[in-house]
């Protein structure tokens, strides 16, 4: 098994165009790939999300352990407190509605499910000084600024 961690970020200006990114290191903190990536039309919780999303598909789920390293309470705390089992319980309804970003939620989860061992989450608190935290924080922020070229 090979174990990993990963930092995930994302960012949304006020044009609510949005930043995702996301830093694959080894467990010996070696930087071993990143990714990033611009929506537009979007919100800072669905960048999170896809922040997550796209670096779990990086992965073989049968070899890799994986740590996620997040600085979204949103995304942490519903792996940390299963807030997932009452959505899918209750056909995705919250108490105040529906459940925001269930496309990207059932995602997140059909792939956190299919590993072997499933990932860990971790809250890392934002613009605290921890490397990869801040590199994917730039990235995603980089992508949300950016102007694009249609040439």
């Amino acid at each position: 098994m090979g174990k990993y961690r990963v930092y995930t970020d994302g960012a949304c200006k006020g044009t609510n165009v949005g930043g995702w990114a996301y830093v694959i290191t080894s467990a010996d903190d070696i930087e071993l790939g990143r990714g990033s990536g611009r929506v537009e039309n979007t919100t800072n919780n669905r960048m999170e999300l896809q922040a997550c999303i796209e670096a779990l598909k990086k992965f073989d789920p049968r070899t890799a352990e994986i740590e996620v390293f997040c600085d979204s309470a949103y995304v942490v705390n519903c792996f940390l407190q299963k807030w997932y089992i009452k959505w899918e319980k209750n056909d995705w309804q919250a108490t105040q509605g529906p459940v925001k970003n269930q496309d990207q939620w059932k995602e997140l989860l059909a792939l956190h499910r299919r590993f072997k061992c499933e990932p860990k989450w971790k809250h890392v608190k934002g613009h605290s000084g921890n490397k990869w935290n801040e590199l994917a924080d730039s990235m995603a922020s980089f992508q949300a600024a950016r102007e694009v070229s249609y040439e």
